[in-house]
C-alpha cells in the first residue's frame, strides 16, 4: 500500500485529495465516527442512507447464496468508500457492507452526496468513478482467486490486505469469522492459520491477528495479492496531491 497522504493526517486517501470549492462543499458535511465490528453499512436491497470514507476500519463487501450462505466479494480500506449504487444513480444497494476490522471513517449522508458530488460532477466524482471500476476490478479478482487457489494461500492474501487497508500490524478477526469471508469451513482456517504461524509469519490469540514477517506472509500468498495490492496502489500513488 503507498504511503500516508502528503498533508500528514491519517485519513481516507480520496478524501485526501479534496481541494479549492469542492473542498468547501464536502468537508463541513463530513462526521468523523467509529465503526464497530460487523455494524452493517449498507444493506442489499436497502436505501443508502449514508456513505462511507474509511480511514483506518476495513469493510466487506457480502452476497447472500440461494443456499443462505454469505461470502465476501471485496473489501475496502482508506483507499474506498462504501455506498457506490449511489455514483451511478442507483438509491438502492445491491450488496451488504458490514465493518470488517473496526476503526475510524467519515461519513456523509447520501442526500448530501447526491447534491454535492453527484450532481455537480466535478473532478472528485470523476475520482469516484474510477475507484468504483478498481473496486469492481478486485471484486474479479478476487473471484478468480477464490476459485483457483488453496485455503492457505487465500488466508495469507487476505490477512496481508487486511493489514495494507488497516495499516498497522495488529488488528482483531476471530477463524468464524474469516471462514466466512473465504467462503470455507471454520476448520479449513484454523489449519491454514497454523501453518502461517508455524512459517513465522503471524500469532493470533484470542481474535487478534498480529503479523510478525510481512515479507513471510505475502510468499505464503498466492499471486493475486501482488495483483491486488499493484491496482490499488497505482490508483493512490496517482491521486493529485493537495497543497
Amino acid at each position: 500500500m503507498a504511503a500516508e497522504p502528503s498533508d500528514g493526517r491519517r485519513r481516507n486517501y480520496l478524501l485526501s485529495t479534496l481541494e479549492g470549492d469542492e473542498r468547501r462543499r464536502i468537508e463541513p458535511l463530513l462526521e468523523r465516527v467509529h465503526l464497530g465490528h460487523k455494524t452493517v453499512l449498507a444493506a442489499r436491497g436497502e436505501p443508502i442512507e449514508a456513505l462511507y470514507f474509511p480511514v483506518n476500519c476495513v469493510t466487506s463487501t457480502l452476497m447472500e447464496l440461494p443456499e443462505g450462505d454469505t461470502v465476501e466479494v471485496g473489501m475496502m480500506g482508506a483507499e474506498g468508500v462504501t455506498g457506490l449504487s449511489l455514483i451511478y444513480g442507483e438509491p438502492r444497494s445491491g450488496t451488504t457492507v458490514i465493518v470488517q476490522v473496526p476503526g475510524a471513517a467519515e461519513r456523509i449522508a447520501a442526500r448530501d452526496f447526491v447534491r454535492e458530488v453527484v450532481e455537480p460532477g466535478g473532478s472528485f466524482y470523476r475520482l469516484l468513478l474510477r475507484y468504483s471500476n478498481l473496486f469492481m476490478s478486485l471484486v474479479a479478482q478476487n473471484a478468480a482467486c477464490n476459485a483457483s487457489h488453496n485455503v492457505e494461500q487465500r488466508c495469507a492474501r487476505w490477512l496481508a490486505l487486511s493489514e495494507d487497508r488497516v495499516r498497522q500490524d495488529r488488528f482483531p478477526i476471530t477463524h468464524e469469522y474469516l471462514a466466512l469471508m473465504l467462503g470455507v469451513r471454520r476448520a479449513s482456517v484454523t489449519g491454514a492459520m497454523n501453518a502461517l504461524r508455524l512459517t513465522g509469519a503471524l500469532e493470533y490469540d484470542r481474535g487478534q491477528i498480529h503479523v510478525l514477517n510481512r515479507e513471510t506472509l505475502v510468499r505464503a500468498s498466492c499471486g493475486c495479492y501482488a495483483v491486488m495490492a499493484a491496482m490499488t496502489d497505482a490508483l493512490i500513488e496517482a491521486l493529485p496531491e493537495r497543497a
